[in-house]
């Protein structure tokens, strides 16, 4: 993978301040409205590809806030899913775009809906690029076309596996130290 974070960089991503070479990830001081803005940009692109339905949570869970926009895609056809005693599984891939840095990591994930609501899983590191069974190749490269055309990096597991290069109090209740560079641009502070 051809990128490379200073640890300058590394320490101006986890204070939210953003890093990158064009608007709004270029600005001297993080403007969440602005990278919200952007990243709805991307999601609205991803209707583009075949076979998917896609949401997005840009409310950072609910409370506290998260480095990140998580996206959810899943097969339209309903291949995907399956019902069973009551409870809706939905078998996806998972998208996380950075709101401090344009970078995105890509892995499997999985919703459940039912009468008293559902639940929604994350991904971890050693996630990252694991797919959900079954073909998802063109849907990943249509989710890739789309994330590339608005310059954003795609991380691979091997690059966000990596140990912190340095030690670090990054904000999140996702993971516990010692930290990966997964952590510096996924974090979820409650």
């Amino acid at each position: 993978m051809s990128i490379n974070f200073s640890n300058d960089d590394l320490k101006r991503i986890i204070e939210t301040k953003p890093v990158g070479n064009f608007y709004p990830y270029n600005i001297k001081e993080y403007n969440h409205d602005a990278v919200n803005e952007y990243i709805s940009k991307v999601v609205g692109s991803l209707a583009s590809v075949n076979n998917i339905n896609h949401e997005a949570d840009f409310r950072s869970y609910g409370s506290g806030y998260a480095s990140y926009v998580s996206i959810f895609c899943w097969k339209k056809n309903g291949s995907s899913s399956k019902e069973q005693e009551g409870v809706l599984y939905i078998d996806g891939i998972r998208i996380y775009v950075c709101r401090v840095t344009p970078v995105a990591v890509i892995g499997k994930g999985q919703v459940t809906k039912h009468a008293r609501g559902g639940s929604s899983d994350y991904i971890e590191s050693n996630k990252v690029d694991v797919l959900p069974s079954g073909d998802w190749n063109q849907e990943v490269w249509g989710i890739r076309d789309v994330l590339e055309s608005y310059n954003f990096t795609v991380l691979d597991r091997n690059f966000v596996n990596q140990p912190f290069p340095f030690e670090a109090k990054i904000p999140t209740i996702l993971a516990e130290e010692p930290y990966k560079l997964f952590d510096a641009f996924f974090y979820w502070e409650d």
